[in-house]
């Protein structure tokens, strides 16, 4: 079962919401072309009971689907307010639904962000853009956020993947994500990092979810006649999205291969029996030599594999926040205190990094074209990018 969630806010392009609170961002892009459609997408999970809820009730979960179409830049639209759930086709999308615009306001006010700052960001994508009608042959990427992080705050990661050629779909994991909003305005919120439930259920669950999404990619009325190929699929994740993302490839034959972005492997990967046997990537911010965790997970991907680490980088340098803070002007507030949280690595440049990565490992994987990215060197392209072992 699958409904619709889209809808949209219209207005000018602005520097500064600090200096111009009544404007907002238009988010840069790797380009200014607007050639990437987005659809919001429920789903119900019929045959499975959601232990967050103590098994009462069907699992909910929805998705972000971003795919390629024909655009060019549009001219924006000043002043109009369209509703956010009407499903109208729009030239920009804002960045988050309402509610969890005014959730992330909230959770980082301590830092000086303004309420209203997140409801006045909006990206280069066209809101339910019409679909072309064979989307076969686009590879499929699939991605599962960090702990409690909403799929929205990769959004531009997303959309810089679907623009190279790919259909990418972002899951919320509700009751995991700090808020997941539903179109009919309902509201799940995560239960927490002081729950009672552990790391392992947490990603055993997100790996059903991510199998879930996949199978109504393949079979659901709504999207079946786009013939989404979901048999060659690249999975990837950021932090605990990076464990689900070996998790669920240890059980889903349709995945051919995964990236972590500075995640631990939890879950099944941490039993001394299991071994990884499909190509993995494991890339994060740079450690002084691997710890005990990376060389434990190294023994036990079995397959291709590469280590990779991005200098100067932090935990949230594999995610939008570091684009956010630059735009809304809190990386200057911040000062070094922003360094310690973001990394020292402009928004762009990660943005440009990761991107380049995936795609490069997925056309690697899916299609046996190698690139000058996954050797030793890099290619010299991204210098900030160090190999630490391949296998």
């Amino acid at each position: 079962m699958m409904k619709a969630f889209t809808g949209l806010l219209l207005v000018p392009f602005a520097t500064s919401i600090t200096s111009r609170p009544h404007r907002s961002i238009i988010l840069p892009t790797l380009n200014d072309t607007n050639n990437v459609g987005v659809k919001n997408i429920a789903m119900i999970d019929e045959n499975r009971l959601d232990p967050f809820t103590n098994n009462t009730q069907q699992r909910e979960l929805i998705i972000s689907l971003f795919y390629p179409i024909d655009g060019a830049p549009s001219q924006l639209l000043v002043d109009q307010q369209v509703n956010y759930y009407s499903g109208k086709a729009d030239p920009v999308t804002p960045y988050m639904p309402p509610a969890t615009a005014a959730t992330y306001d909230a959770l980082l006010a301590e830092y000086g962000v303004a309420k209203g700052t997140f409801s006045r960001l909006f990206t280069r994508c066209q809101t339910n853009a019409p679909v072309p009608k064979d989307l076969s042959g686009y590879p499929l990427v699939i991605f599962s956020p960090g702990a409690g992080a909403s799929r929205f705050t990769y959004t531009t990661i997303a959309q810089e993947i679907a623009r190279k050629g790919y259909i990418v779909a972002c899951l919320d994991h509700s009751y995991d994500a700090l808020v997941v909003e539903f179109p009919d305005g309902r509201l799940i919120h995560g239960v927490g990092k002081d729950s009672p439930y552990t790391l392992e259920l947490m990603v055993q669950v997100r790996a059903q979810d991510v199998s879930f999404v996949l199978d109504e990619l393949l079979s659901s009325s709504l999207l079946s006649p786009y013939n989404i190929n979901v048999n060659n699929t690249i999975a990837f994740g950021h932090s605990l999205g990076g464990a689900t993302t070996a998790e669920v490839m240890l059980n889903d034959s349709r995945i051919k291969g995964g990236v972590n972005f500075d995640g631990t492997l939890f879950g099944s990967m941490e039993k001394p029996d299991t071994m990884l046997s499909k190509p993995f990537i494991q890339f994060g911010r740079a450690r002084n030599g691997p710890n005990e965790d990376q060389n434990r997970e190294w023994k036990r991907l079995s397959g291709w594999k590469l280590e990779l680490q991005l200098e100067e980088a932090a935990h949230e340098t594999f995610s939008d926040i570091p684009l956010l803070a630059e735009v809304t002007g809190l990386r200057k507030r911040l000062g070094r205190k922003g360094d310690e949280i973001l990394g020292k690595v402009d928004g762009l440049r990660a943005l440009e990094i990761m991107v380049a990565y995936v795609t490069a490992f997925a056309e690697y994987v899916l299609t046996g074209k190698n690139s000058s990215l996954l050797s030793d060197d890099g290619g010299g392209r991204f210098p900030e990018v160090k190999v630490l072992r391949r296998g």
